[in-house]
């Protein structure tokens, strides 16, 4: 027989056994042996009314009862296919937790719940209120003996109070007595995020590294397009973290995520995503039609924004409190991937907390560009949110202790979108070094027409302007992010010929001297090289990535 940690809990009638014993269940993956012997099969509780059972259950001697829980414990230990950890909800006596221990040693806890008499009667009459046929709370309750009572909680492990405690405040104190709670030391999570004014090409390198991660979460809003090259053709995500259609990755979307629900439904369908893989915390907000309207004449006109109502919505969040705000919660459409009031499977905080328990790797996708922080950026030409590691880690959820990778993605050429089509000196933001593409083209050996016709924003399809490299910001962002890791993209914008580099010694010695100057500069490797966009040249070989790391994320967990 395998032993494995064993639960067993004992206290008066609505002291709060079976709510601890079923949030074990739900939150922790424990199963339960229950003591209500009829209640486990299914003639007795299809025949028998409620009175019956219990008269029933009254008639096992207590060495009966004992043994016959024990042995359905030791039967599932002995299961090794079943490796979940047991809670017994419930024993009665002092005598049962003895025999409990010397069947599993120091694999059991003995937790003792207690409560004022007053307050147990008042609990069981509001459990029972409408039903006739319910019995006294004196002939329910099975443990009665004051020397038991005392004999238990002296034996107990664990005891607690739940005077002022319900099952979810009493999970977390037994719980953390069981060491089911992950120690902050652990860190398991990476985090991409662009280093520029967005449009590093972030997708692709999102999508190389997720057959590594076993969760994805995604932060920001629509009017982030990250576009990916794949076997599958291109795809253009909105919503779900790059790649999702490739891997087989939990996907978590965030509670500070702003959603189009059409274009999310959309990329759900687009991509095969089920309710087993993508999970949505009920809080992540939705974009209305008013908020992409309130955008498409002032923002649009004035800073070129993509219109899609993500600083309107998030607008009304903080200043329509009260009012009707519709959440993820709020949509029947969603409720496959939230779930149902009181029961929202999504809430990113609770897939994190569970995905660090199981040692899985986690990856964070960021949104747009460090840049285009709403706080750190050139005001008024930023985005609706803060889109450094501090942001994304708010809008996800993540403690800052949990990050083990902070990757930022650079161009060697940063872009913005294309100045608005209103008056005259309104822009989407300066460029230190202004370019064109043209320029870059003949600089590097590129073609003028394909490189010009290929940069257009993923989500507006705007033609995009574009500078020289800035070390200034460059450094900002470094100060900002403090990466552990640089990703470089479009190496073949600083020469052609990179596009059929498959490893580092052949990229062009000017693209090495500007790795080495990023590496001093950030003080962080170049960890991965991004030689063209694989969507623009041969489909056949989508080989564009030089990996110089010296770290996986395999945790060799699912």
């Amino acid at each position: 027989m395998e032993t494995r940690q064993i639960v067993v809990i004992s206290g008066k009638t609505c002291s709060g056994k079976s709510g601890l014993a079923n949030l074990l269940v739900k939150e922790f993956g424990f199963c339960v042996v229950s003591d209500r012997r009829a209640l486990q099969d299914d003639g007795w509780r299809m025949h028998l009314s409620p009175p019956a059972l219990i008269d029933r259950r009254r008639e096992l001697d207590e060495v009966e009862q004992t043994q016959w829980m024990l042995l359905a414990t030791k039967a599932i230990c002995a299961d090794r296919a079943d490796r979940r950890p047991l809670v017994v909800d419930h024993l009665d006596s002092v005598e049962q937790v003895t025999q409990f221990r010397q069947a599993f040693g120091a694999n059991l806890v003995h937790v003792h719940l207690y409560a004022s008499d007053p307050t147990l009667r008042s609990r069981y009459a509001t459990r029972t209120q409408g039903d006739d046929e319910a019995l006294p709370y004196d002939q329910i309750n099975q443990l009665r003996d004051d020397a038991e009572i005392r004999a238990l909680k002296a034996d107990a492990d664990v005891r607690i109070y739940t005077e002022r405690s319900d099952s979810a405040d009493t999970l977390v104190r037994v719980a953390a007595r069981l060491h089911l709670y992950t120690p902050p030391e652990i860190r398991c999570v990476d985090v991409l995020i662009g280093g520029q004014y967005g449009s590093e090409g972030k997708g692709n390198i999102v999508a190389y590294l997720a057959r590594e991660y076993d969760v994805m979460v995604r932060v920001g809003g629509p009017n982030a397009g990250h576009t990916v090259a794949s076997t599958a053709g291109p795809y253009t995500y909105h919503h779900l973290p790059s790649g999702s259609r490739d891997v087989t990755a939990r996907l978590l979307l965030g509670p500070g995520m702003t959603i189009n629900l059409n274009n999310l439904l959309g990329e759900i369908k687009d991509c095969g995503i089920g309710d087993d893989r993508l999970f949505i915390d009920p809080q992540a907000l939705i974009i209305e039609d008013q908020d992409i309207t309130a955008e498409k004449g002032h923002l649009v006109s004035t800073i070129a924004s993509t219109g899609s109502g993500n600083g309107a919505a998030a607008a009304r969040r903080i200043l329509d409190r009260g009012k009707t705000i519709r959440l993820a919660k709020d949509v029947e459409e969603l409720q496959p991937y939230v779930g149902t009031p009181g029961n929202y499977h999504g809430c990113t905080s609770d897939r994190l907390e569970e995905a660090y328990r199981r040692g899985q790797s986690i990856l964070l996708e960021g949104t747009q560009g460090s840049g285009l922080s709403i706080f750190h950026g050139d005001y008024p030409h930023v985005t609706s949110r803060d889109t450094n590691v501090a942001g994304c880690l708010a809008e996800a959820g993540i403690s800052p202790s949990r990050i083990r990778k902070i990757l930022m993605v650079v161009r060697p050429m940063p872009i913005r979108v294309g100045d608005p089509d209103g008056e005259e000196g309104h822009t989407s933001g300066t460029l230190k070094h202004a370019t064109t593409f043209s320029e870059i083209a003949e600089f590097a050996g590129l073609d003028a027409t394909a490189l010009n016709t290929a940069e257009k924003t993923s989500t507006t399809r705007r033609s995009r302007r574009v500078g020289w490299f800035e070390w200034d910001q460059f450094r900002k962002a470094c100060a900002l992010n403090a990466p552990t890791d640089i990703v470089l993209t479009f190496a073949d914008y600083l020469k052609a010929g990179n596009r059929q580099a498959r490893r580092f010694e052949q990229l062009d010695p000017e693209t090495i001297k500007f790795v080495e100057e990023l590496e001093r500069v950030s003080q962080a490797p170049v960890s991965l090289i991004n030689t063209r966009f694989s969507r623009d040249t041969d489909a056949s070989d989508l080989r564009s990535l030089i990996d110089r790391r010296n770290w996986t994320a395999r945790s060799g967990k699912g």
